[in-house]
């Protein structure tokens, strides 16, 4: 009898695990691969972002497939009048334009980008989050606008 139980079981068990094995196998069989590399904002914002490189089309990007809706702009002119004819969640953009973001009042939170050193400490004496293109990634900047748009909710 107890023979009997335990082949029972071990037959139990080999029938339940080859199902979930089959599972995930076959979605590899089938080229559709769930991807962990993606990121999705649990918070999407209205961002605002000045930069003209290369770097800063990359991020527009990234934070559009994310989710946000996602506005780029090339001077501090069009920021300006951009600023004026709409409302933002979150402007991102470098440190020495912080006079212009902050003279707006259409942006709730402004992100600063700054230059490792001596930019970076003054930026951290006024901004409880500062970006450094050098030291972070997408995912940062992620992180750092959910919690400017937590703040602000």
């Amino acid at each position: 009898m107890k023979v009997q139980s335990i082949i029972a079981t071990a037959t139990i068990g080999l029938m339940i695990s080859g199902s979930a094995l089959a599972c995930g196998d076959s979605l590899y069989r089938a080229g559709k691969g769930v991807s962990y590399r993606t990121y999705s904002a649990p918070l999407p914002g209205n961002l605002l972002i000045l930069g003209n490189s290369d770097g800063a089309r990359e991020l527009a990007a990234e934070l559009a497939r994310a989710g946000h809706v996602v506005r780029l702009v090339d001077n501090t002119d069009e920021m300006d009048s951009t600023l004026a004819s709409g409302k933002f969640d979150v402007v991102i953009a470098p440190f020495s334009a912080r006079h212009s973001v902050e003279s707006n009042a259409a942006a709730s939170s402004f992100l600063p980008i700054a230059d490792a050193g001596d930019e970076e400490q003054l930026a951290r004496q006024s901004y409880k989050e500062v970006m450094v293109p050098e030291k972070h990634e997408i995912k940062h900047y992620l992180k750092a606008i959910h919690q400017a748009l937590k703040d602000n909710a």
